[in-house]
């Protein structure tokens, strides 16, 4: 695991700015949209998951095209689960403030309730992109007030980083290159 943080810490990095600046983004699209048209409110937090999706397949793409050679070879250290590893760790902070939401969620109290602001500012500046969706009510309550939400908000960039791993040491590209005439 040490050696995985060592390799892949700055990609780690690069994948979290990614998610700060998406984040911000989808937020202020959200917020762009009135409260009087929730369904725009959804479709616009969906395009921004997706973007930020797209984001992270290339950057995990890159790397498994990078690996591809040493992955084949049998090189140690190389792993076809380092999509996974990647996912896993890129998704870290949303998995604390999931466990910081669900914490504040089942303790209902005075102190967590000032608790509950900082973790909704949190949340906002990591997960701004979902606002939209976590936004929607279904049965008269916000989908931000239950708790097994921020959990599933993990499972998209987990799948995703999955994938794009296993594309990239494979090669396999959605769109070809188109090669300029000369």
């Amino acid at each position: 695991m040490l050696n995985f943080l060592k390799k892949r810490s700055y990609d780690l990095v690069t994948m979290f700015v990614t998610q700060i600046a998406l984040s911000i983004f989808g937020l202020a699209l959200s917020l762009a949209v009135p409260t009087t048209q929730p369904t725009l409110r959804i479709v616009t937090s969906v395009f921004s998951v997706l973007f930020y999706l797209f984001l992270i397949y290339t950057k995990v793409w890159d790397l498994g095209y990078k690996d591809m050679k040493a992955l084949n070879r049998g090189d140690a250290g190389y792993s076809r689960l380092e999509g996974l590893y990647l996912g896993i760790g890129a998704s870290s902070v949303n998995f604390i403030v999931a466990v910081l939401n669900t914490l504040i969620y089942i303790h209902k109290n005075d102190i967590t309730s000032g608790m509950s602001g900082v973790s909704r500012i949190i949340t906002l500046l990591t997960e701004g992109m979902y606002t939209g969706i976590l936004a929607t009510k279904i049965n008269g309550v916000e989908l931000f007030k239950f708790a097994p939400m921020y959990f599933a908000i993990l499972i998209p960039l987990i799948i995703t980083s999955m994938i794009a791993y296993y594309a990239g040491s494979k090669d396999f590209k959605l769109f070809s290159s188109r090669k300029g005439k000369n």
